[in-house]
């Protein structure tokens, strides 16, 4: 199983209209792209006045070749999302993770000899 743990940071008042937009635009064809939420985290788990908070949203496919299926199958609904997300947000960071019991696959990149 491949993770995908996505980081936003951004203003607590945010948070509810980015999470809105998650449930109805963005969720509604994350199965059909085999892509599961686990969990959505914020931390800390209070508002602080003038302080951001992080979101964290916690995904899976079922291996390397789900994430690059996944990503290769986005719609409009994913680039709609981010670009909202990336608007309201201070900072995001996407973290990739696998096991790291698991020997790691390897890309064969062909070059071309000319």
């Amino acid at each position: 199983m491949i993770q995908i743990l996505d980081e936003i940071l951004l203003d607590p008042k945010q948070i509810p209209t980015v999470l809105a937009l998650l449930d109805e635009r963005y969720m509604p064809q994350t199965a059909a792209r085999g892509l599961t939420l686990l969990q959505r985290w914020v931390s800390p788990p209070v508002a602080i006045p003038g302080e951001h908070n992080r979101l964290w949203l916690l995904w899976q496919v079922p291996d390397v070749w789900g994430y690059y299926g996944m990503r290769i199958s986005a719609g409009t609904e994913v680039l709609e999302f981010w670009g909202f997300v990336d608007k309201v947000c201070e900072h995001r960071a996407r973290h990739v993770l696998g096991s790291a019991d698991q020997p790691l696959p390897s890309l064969e990149v062909q070059e071309d000899v000319a």
